[in-house]
This record gives C-alpha cells, sequence and structure tokens, in this order.
C-alpha cells in the first residue's frame, strides 16, 4: 500500500510541477501584460481564457503551497487533540475561502471573465470547502472517528486535487498541440 502512495505522490508532484512550469513559461511569453496589461491586452475570447487560466493556476499554487504549510505547522502544535483538529480543519477552510475571495478579485481587478476551467476548478475547491467543513463538524466537535468516513474523505481530497490539477494543464497542453499543428501547417 506505501508503495502505491508513493507512486501517486510521484503523479501528484508532477502534475503540480507542470502547472507551475506552465505559469512561468506563459508569463515568459507574456511578460507583465498578465497582471498590468490593463482591459487593452484582452482583445478577444481566447485572451480572456489564458488570463483566466494563468490567474486560477497561479491562485491555486499560491494557496496548495499555503495550505501544506499550514497543515504542517498545525499538526506539530502542543495542542489537545479535538482543539488541533478544529484548527487544522477551520484553517482548511480559511485557506479555501481566501482562495476564493482572491481568484474573483484577481478576475474583477484584471478584467476579464471566468473560462471554464476556472470555473471547473472553483467547483472542485468548493467541494474541498465541504469536506473540510464536514471534516469539522463530524471530527472537530462530535469526535467521531469512523475509518470509513476518513478513507472516504481523504480518496475525495486527492480525487478534487488531482482534477483541479489536470484541469489546469489541459488548457497549456491544448494551446501546445494547436501552437504546434499551426507551426506544421505553415511549413
Amino acid at each position: 500500500m506505501n508503495e502505491i502512495l508513493a507512486y501517486v505522490d510521484w503523479v501528484f508532484r508532477a502534475l503540480f510541477l507542470l502547472v507551475v512550469l506552465f505559469l512561468m513559461v506563459i508569463f515568459w511569453e507574456r511578460k507583465f501584460s498578465l497582471f498590468f496589461g490593463g482591459k487593452s491586452s484582452l482583445r478577444n475570447k481566447a485572451d480572456h481564457t489564458l488570463h483566466s487560466c494563468f490567474l486560477t493556476a497561479l491562485c491555486t499554487v499560491v494557496f496548495f503551497v499555503i495550505g501544506n504549510i499550514l497543515s504542517d505547522h498545525v499538526i506539530t502544535l502542543p495542542m489537545e487533540k479535538i482543539a488541533l483538529r478544529r484548527l487544522y480543519y477551520f484553517l482548511g477552510m480559511v485557506n479555501l475561502t481566501f482562495f476564493f475571495v482572491s481568484l474573483f478579485l484577481l478576475h474583477i481587478i484584471r478584467e476579464c471573465g471566468f473560462s471554464n476551467i476556472a470555473r471547473t476548478v472553483s467547483y472542485l475547491m468548493l467541494i474541498e470547502l465541504s469536506l473540510y467543513f464536514i471534516q469539522l463538524v463530524v471530527r472537530g466537535y462530535l469526535d467521531i472517528s469512523y475509518s470509513l468516513l476518513n478513507s472516504f474523505v481523504a480518496a475525495s481530497f486527492f480525487i478534487c486535487n488531482i482534477s483541479a490539477f489536470i484541469i489546469l494543464i489541459s488548457y497549456p497542453t491544448k494551446l501546445l498541440l494547436d501552437k504546434s499543428n499551426f507551426d506544421l501547417d505553415n511549413r
């Protein structure tokens, strides 16, 4: 079982690195127009989609890292078990709430519409927020620890995170394939 988890962890890290690579490549190509370009840099729907995907990937990566750092530090706090659970799940909910607020505000500031990818990732994060709330109530306040529920929640978190990263990678992959097809057609 540990070998499977090790492989899954490597897959997850690879997907995470692909999203970070997408952020770096797009930022390198577009420079600061992704952040400070104004309304004039959003000429068509493709520009809106690109900017929305960039903002979504940026928020996802930043808040994923923040969530991991927070959870690592919270787990090591010398607190009573129930209080620690409450703090852990509450901070998970706060982190995801800040993700939603940041994503929404960045789209408003940038004046670009939400792409389908941004919506889908937001829905997946909403599922995670709901799971944190369920865990807060069940494990933090009711002190119920069913191994079946814990397994379901852990699998759900994993599926949501993997799905979010796959969805985020789908758009740059499509761009790359369209670009290479375009380059091959022009030869």
